[in-house]
C-alpha cells in the first residue's frame, strides 16, 4: 500500500511517500480501513519536527474516513460501510498503531464512527480529531444552556467547531480571531460577537462582572500574562478548558501552572480547570457527525491536497493561519 513514512524527525523533507509499505495487521477487535481522506493536524507537525517524541519509522496521522475492507462478525461493521476515526496515531507513543498517512489502518472498533450517507468520504477525514477535542473540552466544562463561553482561535480546526458546538448547546459564544476572519466566524459558524486580537483586548472588553465568561476554551500557549488575562474575564464559579497542545519547543501547554490552578481550586480559590488530551471515542464521534447531517455542524475545509503533496499540507498548517482544516485525499 502507499503510505507516508518518517525515518528521522526534521524538516519538510523527512516526509517520504512510499508505495510498497507492508498492510497493516489486524488485531482482535479491529477492524481494517480503506482510507479515502485524512487531515494534517498542529500535533503530527509538531511530531515531524521532533517536539513530540514518538519511535522510528512512522507513519503519522490520526484522522480518517474511508470505508471498511475487513471486519470480524462481532465488531458491529460490515464490509463496505462508511466509517471515520480518531485514532491514537495522531500522537505516537512507542506500540501505538501506524498512523494514517495511509491507505489502510487497522482501527480498533470503539474507535469507529458509522457515517450517514449524505457525509463525503473526500472530506469526512478532517473532522475527527478536531471535532473530539472540541466536543470534550466543552463536556468538561458542564456546559448549560443561556452560559457565556469565550473560545479563542474561534477560526482554527478545533475553534472554528468548537463555536459551532457551543451554538447548538445554547451557549451565548464569543470567539477570538484575526481581521479576515471577524465577520466569518460571526456570520457563518454563528457566533453572538466576535473580537479582533490584533486590535482589541478581550480582557478589557469582558472584565466586568456582568460581561464575564462562565466558560473559556483556550488551545493557546498558557503564558503568564494570558492566564491573568483569562482569569480576569472569567467568573470564579466558572471554568477554564485548556486544550493541550505542543506547539513547539518554546510554546505550548505549561502543565506546571495548569496544576496549580487545579490544586489552587480545590483549596478554594479560583475556577475549575480541566487539561483535555483528546481520547478516541467512536460514540462520540458519530453524534457529531449527526449534527453535520443535520445542517447543525460545519467543516470548513482550507485545502484538500492528494497524499503526495503531505509536505504542502505540513507547511500550510505551520503557518498556524489556516482557517478550518487541510484535507488529505488517499489514492484508491
Amino acid at each position: 500500500m502507499q503510505a507516508v513514512v518518517i525515518h528521522k524527525t526534521g524538516g519538510l523533507e523527512v516526509l517520504q511517500l512510499v508505495k510498497d509499505f507492508p498492510l497493516p495487521e489486524i488485531k482482535p477487535g479491529q477492524v481494517l480501513v480503506k482510507l479515502h481522506s485524512s487531515s494534517v493536524n498542529p500535533v503530527e507537525a509538531a511530531g515531524r519536527a521532533g517536539h513530540v517524541p514518538f519511535s522510528l519509522p512512522r507513519i503519522l496521522g490520526g484522522d480518517l474516513a474511508g470505508v471498511v475492507a475487513q471486519a470480524d462478525e462481532g465488531s458491529g461493521f460490515r464490509r463496505g460501510d462508511a466509517v471515520a476515526a480518531l485514532t491514537p496515531g495522531f500522537r505516537p507513543a512507542k506500540g501505538d498503531p501506524q498512523g494514517t498517512y495511509a491507505q489502510y489502518v487497522a482501527v480498533d472498533a470503539a474507535h469507529l464512527a458509522k457515517l450517514p450517507a449524505s457525509i463525503p468520504l473526500d472530506t469526512a477525514g478532517g473532522l475527527p480529531l478536531v471535532g473530539l477535542t472540541a466536543w470534550q473540552a466543552l463536556m468538561e466544562a458542564k456546559p448549560v444552556p443561556g452560559q457565556r463561553v469565550l473560545v479563542f482561535a474561534a477560526a482554527g480546526g478545533v475553534g472554528h467547531v468548537a463555536v459551532q458546538l457551543a451554538k447548538s448547546l445554547g451557549l451565548f459564544t464569543v470567539g477570538v480571531t484575526g481581521p479576515k476572519n471577524l465577520a466569518w466566524v460571526r456570520e457563518s459558524l454563528g457566533a453572538d460577537e466576535v473580537v479582533d486580537y490584533t486590535s482589541q483586548d478581550f480582557a478589557d472588553l469582558y472584565s466586568s462582572p456582568d460581561k464575564q465568561f462562565d466558560i473559556v476554551l483556550d488551545c493557546l500557549s498558557n503564558t503568564p500574562d494570558r492566564t491573568a488575562k483569562i482569569l480576569s474575564v472569567l467568573k470564579p464559579s466558572g471554568h477554564y478548558s485548556h486544550i493541550r497542545n505542543s506547539a513547539g519547543p518554546s510554546a505550548g501547554s505549561d502543565m506546571t501552572a495548569l496544576q496549580q490552578m487545579q490544586a489552587a481550586h480545590a483549596a478554594g480559590e479560583g475556577p475549575s480547570v480541566s487539561i483535555t488530551l483528546v481520547t478516541p471515542n467512536g460514540k462520540q464521534l458519530e453524534h457529531l457527525f449527526q449534527l453535520w447531517e443535520a445542517g447543525q455542524l460545519r467543516l470548513e475545509v482550507a485545502q484538500v491536497l492528494p497524499l503526495a503533496r503531505v509536505a504542502d499540507a505540513h507547511q500550510q498548517v505551520e503557518t498556524g493561519h489556516t482557517r478550518g482544516k487541510v484535507v488529505l485525499t488517499i489514492p484508491q
